[in-house]
């Protein structure tokens, strides 16, 4: 059977585009205190109805004011968020509306409606093809056919999405007139976007949006605000240990790491200390001038009483000076003054702990990495390299048994199932591994089989 080559070219266009569009790349910022702090934040948003949830702010390098979910308990807050905000409102009003998504199931139902809407793009491909093959169709009229009933699918998809987008909204302004937060940040944000809008008027983009005009949503925002009678005074800050930590700092901060550090440092025009100072550390850190990020350091510690991060950054100056024994005592001040307050943000403090552990070869150490491991690995059994760290630390103390069940773990989540197998084989040739361990190779056995 011949198939015309243009119908073929129009459908590997479509698909490929498709393909390319959903498997863009994003770059995870994993920060303790960023995540810290919008943790924060979070908390101070939510109802009482998700009070029970925890939802986990992550952080994405992309300077578009954005911020998503995919449907787990994750939120995705791009850098360009957090440095475009003029307000930690206006972050708080961004931040309900995405978990409105999320408390309204909205991922569950849109992934559904998209497998139906891809399944009649496909059957209508399909016979155009068919129609085209057996002469009863033009190879232009083929094309119309496929492109028109991929243009349907697309069109359908979006207007779903539209009506969750409104849905969203609705959530976001409830939360926000209930907490008595105020709309004026998000209100700025959304007269920019209705200029820009109105400047760049466009029949085609329009028909494409997923979301609501925002000349509509910022009537129904005032709507809301016209009901609340009176704001809480808004805040810049979130309180960390009894410390002021502004939006403006975590800005700097942002900043500072994507800064060349020559520039930083010959920098005297910022008025507030606290900030420059901040950026010298990150500056002299990236350059390699240790002592000097210490002396900033100091500056800022006495003005900061038990802040966890500044430990924590303490630490990581020591570490990638060679002081690692230094660095342990830094790292261990840190995660006692968090408390366990939020897992996520402890759990990346004890991440450089283990490493500064490991770097010393010393027997006392890499016997304490194997138990912070442990305990990190219970809340995150999919992170693969936590693994091949506990391999690496059991080899060194020759828990032969335990370094191959680590090294089976970290193959399985890898779906590289034939060496799981050989790794569980050689771990139970260990006659002295742990019964936890042996077990623990059984189970991956048994995954494996499931998998397979």
């Amino acid at each position: 059977m011949v198939v015309n080559i243009k119908i073929l070219l129009i459908i590997i266009l479509i698909f490929v585009s498709r393909q390319a569009y959903t498997a863009q790349s994003i770059s995870i910022i994993r920060d303790a205190e960023i995540e810290f702090f919008l943790h924060k934040v979070i908390q101070t948003t939510i109802d009482k109805k998700v009070k029970n949830k925890i939802y986990y702010p992550r952080l994405i390098s992309n300077d578009q004011y954005n911020a998503f979910v995919t449907g787990s308990n994750k939120i995705y807050i791009n850098t360009g968020l957090i440095k475009k905000s003029k307000s930690l409102s206006e972050i708080q009003g961004v931040l309900a509306h995405e978990i409105g998504h999320l408390v309204l199931n909205h991922h569950n139902s849109r992934s559904i409606n998209n497998k139906n809407l891809s399944n009649y793009g496909k059957f209508a491909s399909i016979v155009g093809i068919a129609l085209s093959a057996s002469g009863k169709l033009n190879a232009n009229s083929a094309i119309g056919l496929i492109v028109g009933s991929q243009d349907l699918a697309t069109k359908s998809s979006y207007q779903f999405s539209r009506i969750q987008e409104q849905e969203a909204d609705r959530f976001a302004f409830d939360i926000m007139l209930k907490k008595k937060i105020p709309f004026n940040g998000l209100e700025r944000l959304l007269l920019n976007l209705s200029d820009n809008e109105a400047l760049n008027e466009n029949s085609f983009t329009n028909y494409y949006r997923s979301h609501p005009f925002s000349k509509q949503r910022l009537d129904q925002l005032k709507k809301y605000k016209f009901r609340m009678k009176y704001t809480k005074k808004e805040t810049q800050y979130v309180l960390i240990n009894n410390n002021k930590i502004s939006l403006e700092y975590i800005k700097n901060k942002i900043n500072s790491y994507k800064s060349e550090p020559d520039k930083i440092l010959k920098n005297k025009e910022n008025n507030n200390k606290i900030l420059l100072n901040y950026s010298r550390v990150i500056a002299s850190y990236k350059a390699g001038k240790y002592d000097l990020a210490r002396k900033y350091l100091n500056t800022l510690e006495k003005k900061f009483k038990n802040y966890p991060y500044f430990f924590e950054l303490s630490g990581d100056i020591y570490f990638k000076n060679g002081s690692f024994e230094k660095a342990i005592t830094e790292y261990k001040k840190a995660i006692e003054v968090v408390n366990e307050e939020f897992t996520p943000s402890t759990d990346l403090i004890k991440f450089s702990l283990v490493k500064s552990y490991i770097q010393t070869n010393k027997k006392k150490y890499l016997n304490n990495s194997i138990i912070v491991l442990e305990q990190l690995l219970q809340n995150n059994p999919k992170w693969s390299y936590l693994w091949r760290l506990l391999a690496k630390s059991s080899n060194k103390v020759d828990r032969i048994g335990v370094s191959y069940i680590a090294l089976a773990e970290e193959a399985l989540i890898k779906k590289n199932f034939i060496k799981a197998k050989k790794y569980v084989d050689l771990a139970n040739g260990d006659p002295s591994i742990p019964n936890s361990y042996k077990l623990r190779g059984a189970d991956i056995i048994a995954r494996i089989k499931i998998k397979n």
